[in-house]
C-alpha cells in the first residue's frame, strides 16, 4: 500500500498566489467605488477611510531593507576579507527572506477582491444544472411552451397595482418583477429566454400600468431586447362625465403602438381606438412625438431608447391625464 503524502504548497506558489491577489485588488481599487463605505457616517467608514489615508501617507509596506555588503569593511575594518565572506555566508544563511507584510487598506482591498471573485463564480453558466445538459432548440421549446402563449391569446396582459407603485416607487424597473422569474436564476437563461420572450410576445398594459408610468420601467428593464418587441396595447381609462349630478361614465380606450420590430419599413405607427376623443389626442401632441422618432436616423440598438422615450413621454403623460378629465 502506498503512503500518502500531503501536498503542501511551497512559499514560491504561495508568493504568486498573493502578488496575483494583490494585483487584482490594485486594479479593482482604480475601479471598483468604494464611496458607499467610506461615505457613511459611521465608525466602520470613519476606520475606512483612516487605512486609506494611512496608506496614501506611508506608501506600500514592503520588507526590511538588509545591509549592503559592499560596505562591510568600512563598517568593520578590523574585519579580515575572508572571516567577512564567511560570516555572510552565516548570516544568509540564517536569515529568512521577510514575509511581506499588507497594511490594513490593503488586507480590506484583498478581501473585496475575494468577494466579487465568488460572486462572479457563483453566477457562472453552471449554475443551470442538469438543464444545460439539454440540447439548445429543446431548450428554447420549453420557454416557447412556458413564456409564449398561442395567438389565441395574444397579447400577453401585463398589470399593475396602485397600491404598490400608485404609492412609492414602480417595481417593474427590476428585472425579476417585469421579466419572467427564471430569467433571474441564471445569466445563461435570461439570454436565451428573453430574446424569445420580447420577440415572439405581443404585449397588453392595463390602465394602471399607464396611468402610474410603469410601462416606461418595463421596457428600461428589458435593455436592448426592448428593440425585438413587435406591438404594445396600453389601456387608457376615458372618463365621461353625463351632467350636473348624472355622475360619470368609464370607457376603456386603447393606443396601440406598432414597432419597427414587426414592421417591414422599420418604422412606429401609433393607433387609437374610437373611445380615446380626436381633440384630446390633438392636444397631447403625441402623433407629432412619433413622427419625430421616425424621421431620425434608425439604428438596431436605437430601437428600445426610442420605445423607452414614447412610454416615458410627457406627451403620453398628458393625454393619460386628458382622457381623466
Amino acid at each position: 500500500m502506498a503512503e500518502s503524502h500531503s501536498s503542501t504548497p511551497s512559499p514560491d506558489s504561495l508568493q504568486d498566489a498573493l502578488n496575483e491577489l494583490q494585483r487584482e485588488a490594485d486594479d479593482n481599487g482604480e475601479n471598483y467605488d468604494y464611496g458607499y463605505l467610506t461615505a457613511l457616517s459611521t465608525k466602520s467608514g470613519a476606520q475606512l477611510r483612516a487605512w486609506g489615508k494611512a496608506e496614501e501617507e506611508e506608501g506600500p509596506s514592503t520588507p526590511g531593507s538588509r545591509m549592503a555588503w559592499d560596505d562591510m569593511h568600512a563598517m568593520f575594518p578590523s574585519i579580515q576579507p575572508n572571516e567577512r565572506e564567511a560570516m555572510q555566508g552565516v548570516l544568509l544563511s540564517a536569515s529568512a527572506p521577510a514575509k511581506p507584510r499588507l497594511n490594513r487598506w490593503k488586507a480590506h482591498q484583498l478581501r473585496q477582491t475575494k468577494e466579487m471573485r465568488a460572486k462572479k463564480e457563483s453566477n457562472a453558466v453552471s449554475d443551470m444544472g442538469l438543464f444545460s445538459l439539454l440540447p439548445g432548440e429543446l431548450r428554447n421549446f420549453i420557454y416557447r411552451l412556458a413564456f409564449v402563449p398561442s395567438p389565441e391569446e395574444q397579447p400577453v396582459l401585463i398589470s399593475g397595482s396602485d397600491l404598490v407603485c400608485g404609492l412609492g416607487a414602480c417595481v417593474h424597473k427590476r428585472a425579476p418583477i417585469a421579466a419572467p422569474g427564471i430569467a433571474s436564476t441564471c445569466s445563461q437563461i435570461r439570454n436565451e429566454l428573453i430574446p424569445i420572450y420580447t420577440a415572439e410576445n405581443e404585449f397588453r398594459f392595463d390602465a394602471v400600468m399607464v396611468r402610474n408610468r410603469c410601462v416606461h420601467s418595463w421596457v428600461l428593464s428589458m435593455n436592448t431586447y426592448a428593440r425585438l418587441i413587435t406591438k404594445v396595447t396600453l389601456e387608457v381609462l376615458q372618463l365621461t362625465r353625463n351632467g350636473p349630478g348624472l355622475g360619470t361614465d368609464s370607457q376603456l380606450g386603447t393606443i396601440t403602438i406598432e414597432c419597427p420590430a414587426g414592421r417591414s419599413d422599420g418604422r412606429f405607427e401609433i393607433a387609437f381606438s374610437t373611445h380615446i376623443p380626436k381633440e384630446k389626442i390633438d392636444d397631447s401632441k403625441l402623433v407629432e412625438l412619433v413622427k419625430g422618432l421616425n424621421e431620425d436616423a434608425d439604428c438596431e440598438h436605437g430601437r428600445a431608447s426610442k420605445l423607452a422615450f414614447i412610454m416615458g413621454s410627457d406627451e403620453l403623460a398628458e393625454l393619460v391625464f386628458r382622457c381623466k378629465k
